[in-house]
């Protein structure tokens, strides 16, 4: 069992844990995916099945996911502890979105949505991670 650490003072530089900056980055790759993909929705506004209301709608929808997930990454880095939740409900969110494209056939898109989600599920639960979140050096 280790003792806490002393609390963080502002203008200390902090190193933080490799699980710390593997999650943040991949929290930061998942946002942007997720604007990339707002922003081509805004490109096909005016074209498809869907009435105009609901396609302007899509795009602020996926467009506020995109930053809510930046939101996480960016609590992630700073060592929030909200973030643990948030964390986890995304990557659980994008293990069945990786599942229904798996049971369309589209093994590619499956793999991207379910290889970095399962990998920042695993490191959320690990030690680094929790110290981190903690407010304590690991």
């Amino acid at each position: 069992m280790s003792t806490p650490s002393a609390p963080r003072t502002p203008g200390t530089p902090l190193t933080r844990p490799p699980a710390v900056v593997a999650v943040t980055a991949l929290l930061a790759l998942q946002c942007l995916a997720v604007l990339a993909a707002a922003g081509g929705f805004a490109l096909q506004v005016g074209r498809g099945s869907l009435g105009m209301g609901a396609q302007v709608f899509l795009v602020v929808l996926v467009a506020g996911a995109g930053a809510w997930i930046g939101a996480v990454a960016l609590g992630m880095w700073r060592g929030r502890p909200w973030v643990r939740a948030a964390t986890v409900v995304i990557e659980l969110f994008a293990v069945i979105l990786s599942i229904s494209f798996l049971s369309g056939g589209n093994l590619p898109l499956a793999a991207a949505f379910l290889v970095p989600a399962a990998a920042a599920l695993v490191l959320m639960f690990s030690r680094q991670v929790a110290l981190h979140l903690a407010g304590r050096a690991s």
